[in-house]
């Protein structure tokens, strides 16, 4: 790919009156699961048709750029409450269209950052795919996709099988799988292998909000950063294989140090870690907070109470069950899904969303006569909400909640608003 811009200029993000004019998604997910199943060849065109010349399918922010972990400008960041963050989505279309309605019905000219990990898992992945992918079209400059693990882990083998990095890989079985459609997969699976080569893997906001999948360089590369005497070439060792791999696949960690892994990749860094990186070189790349996915936090979100000096908030974006096998993982949705909204000079504030039951078992018509449950538990501890307080007003899909609460941790940490 090469730079949208002449000389990898960035375009600032649209006006309100251009950024307004596109339609907001419709109110119930199953209506516009069929918008999408029926445009989803021509989606699937339109989009093949920007990659081949060389522009960003659905106006992706920084895509195709040749530094994928960067700094914004004032310019093309804009004002931070315009940004919302969703967290790992793994194929949920009810928790992506939730999600997205969410930041429309906040903001009227809402900006979305996704965290990464839109495929397996899930039993929707290229319907999320052409739902996220449209929705920034419709609205240039106002969408992001930092990629995920589960998003760059898939190639093609000289034998001309699809082969992934991760396992289990759901997307991985679909693809390779030999029916009456093998050849519409085949074509959105290389769709799908293109496009996120192109993804940024790290953006960092002028206010110090670093948002990245999974974290951090760990700490047996430092070394060669420190040594780095130029800011130029210090962007450029952030941009080594090395270091991109470590932003999207490392894992995050409550204790103050972790001993880098090289032999997983599961590699985890703890505070300490993350601290020692914020002090690497912080007149270049100055990091003072961060928002991730990667990890599935039970409650949908992490707020990390360790990470005090250089605080660090953790979203989860899907609502399914994943210890079930689908579609029984629905029968077990969580009551709430969480994306967080951008605030200047702290952690991005959570916001909680009931989930609309009866939207959902229009979805799945077998989920009617099961009782909505909890997700079962991670590893990761479940934050805990403060006394309640007005919030703002809710989307369609959550207007029937009665009540509203908002979370007070400590400074610093995510504000939780439910709606």
């Amino acid at each position: 790919m090469t730079d949208p811009t002449p000389s990898g200029a960035v375009e600032a993000p649209p006006n309100a009156s251009q950024a307004t004019m596109a339609p907001p998604l419709l109110p119930h997910a199953d209506q516009e699961l069929r918008r999408i199943r029926s445009q989803m060849p021509q989606l699937l065109a339109l989009f093949k048709s920007k990659l081949s010349g060389g522009q960003a399918p659905g106006a992706l922010l920084r895509y195709g750029q040749p530094h994928k972990v960067a700094r914004l400008s004032a310019e093309e960041a804009g004002a931070i409450d315009q940004w919302f963050f969703i967290g790992d989505i793994h194929g949920d279309f009810f928790a992506l269209h939730s999600l997205l309605r969410e930041a429309e019905s906040r903001h009227a000219d809402a900006r979305v950052l996704f965290l990464g990990d839109l495929v397996d898992r899930g039993d929707m992945p290229f319907e999320c795919l052409f739902l996220l992918l449209d929705w920034g079209q419709r609205r240039p400059g106002r969408l992001g996709w930092i990629a995920g693990n589960h998003d760059t882990a898939f190639s093609i083998t000289e034998q001309g099988a699809f082969k992934s990095l991760v396992s289990p890989a759901e997307l991985l079985d679909e693809l390779n799988r030999d029916d009456l459609f093998t050849g519409f997969r085949r074509v959105m699976g290389e769709f799908f292998v293109t496009l996120s080569q192109g993804l940024p893997r790290a953006l960092l906001f002028p206010d110090g909000l670093l948002a990245t999948h999974g974290g951090i360089p760990l700490v047996d590369l430092h070394a060669q950063g420190a040594a780095i005497d130029n800011e130029a070439a210090y962007l450029d060792w952030l941009n080594s294989p090395a270091c991109l791999k470590d932003f999207t696949w490392t894992r995050i960690h409550r204790l103050p140090k972790k001993a880098p892994d090289r032999y997983s990749t599961g590699a985890q860094y703890g505070f300490r870690d993350f601290e020692a990186f914020c002090q690497l070189k912080p007149d270049w790349f100055p990091v003072a907070r961060m928002v991730n996915g990667h990890e599935h936090p039970r409650g949908g979100f992490d707020p990390h109470d360790s990470y005090v000096v250089k605080p660090a908030l953790t979203l989860l974006g899907l609502g399914f069950d994943e210890s079930r096998p689908m579609p029984a993982a629905y029968a077990h949705y969580t009551e709430a899904l969480h994306l967080a909204q951008g605030v200047p000079d702290a952690l991005p504030a959570v916001i909680a969303v009931p989930v609309a039951r009866e939207q959902l078992e229009m979805m799945y018509g077998a989920l009617a006569s099961k009782p909505a449950a909890a997700p079962a538990a991670t590893p990761s501890p479940a934050p805990s909400l403060s006394p309640t307080a007005p919030s703002p007003a809710a989307t369609a899909s959550a207007a029937t909640a009665a009540t509203a609460a908002t979370a007070v941790p400590e400074p610093q940490s995510p504000v939780v608003v439910k709606v």
